[in-house]
C-alpha cells in the first residue's frame, strides 16, 4: 500500500465533498460560497497546496469566506502541508474544520503501518491457532481458495506482504472457527 500525496488526496476529498468528477476551480469556489459551504475548507488546502491561492482568492466573492481563508492563510504562513497534517502539534492552531482534514489525512498516511500492525497481530494469532489445533495449511488455502504459496509464506514464514489484511482476517476466522 501506497502513501497518499497531499495534492491528490486533497483534491480526492475536495471532489467527493463535491459530488463530482471533474474539477474546475471557479465552479467549486462558487458552489463553496452559495450551496455547499464544507467544500470552504479543503478548497483552500487545496489551492494553498498547489500554489493557486492568488487565483482562489479572485474567485471568492463573499467577504466571510475570503476574510475566513486570509486569517488561515496568516496561520499556514508559508508551512508545507503535508509537513503540518503529519505533525498533530503544529496543526492544533488551526481551526476544528482544518484539524479534521488534516488528521484524516494523517490517518491515510499512516495506514500501510497501521495495517502491518494488524496483520502482524493476526498472524501471530494465526500461527499459534494454527499449532493448537494441527490445521495444515493446505487445508486452510484450499478451504479459503487463496493463493497455496502466499498462504504458506505468510503463515510458515511470516511474510505479512503475501497476504491483504482481508484475506490474513479470513485465515484468522477460519483457525478460531476449525
Amino acid at each position: 500500500m501506497r502513501r497518499p500525496v497531499f495534492e491528490r488526496w486533497i483534491r480526492r476529498e475536495l471532489l467527493s465533498l463535491a459530488n463530482t468528477d471533474s474539477f474546475s476551480l471557479r465552479k467549486l469556489a462558487a458552489s463553496a460560497q452559495n450551496d455547499n459551504p464544507r467544500l470552504a475548507e479543503p478548497l483552500l488546502l487545496y489551492a494553498y497546496a498547489t500554489n493557486q491561492i492568488k487565483r482562489l482568492l479572485e474567485l471568492i466573492y463573499k467577504e466571510e469566506v475570503l476574510t475566513s481563508y486570509k486569517e488561515i492563510l496568516a496561520l499556514l504562513k508559508e508551512k508545507n502541508l503535508k509537513v503540518l497534517a503529519l505533525d498533530k502539534r503544529s496543526s492544533e492552531k488551526l481551526p476544528k474544520e482544518y484539524r479534521k482534514f488534516m488528521t484524516s489525512y494523517r490517518s491515510a498516511y499512516q495506514k500501510p503501518e497501521s495495517n502491518n500492525k494488524s496483520k502482524q497481530l493476526r498472524w501471530e494469532r494465526s500461527r499459534l491457532l494454527q499449532l493448537e489445533k494441527g490445521v495444515n495449511t493446505a487445508e486452510i488455502y484450499h478451504a479459503l481458495a487463496l493463493n497455496a504459496g502466499n498462504v504458506n509464506a505468510y503463515l510458515k514464514h511470516g511474510a505479512l506482504d503475501k497476504l491483504s489484511l482481508e484475506n490474513a482476517t479470513a485465515v484468522m476466522k477460519y483457525l478460531y472457527s476449525y
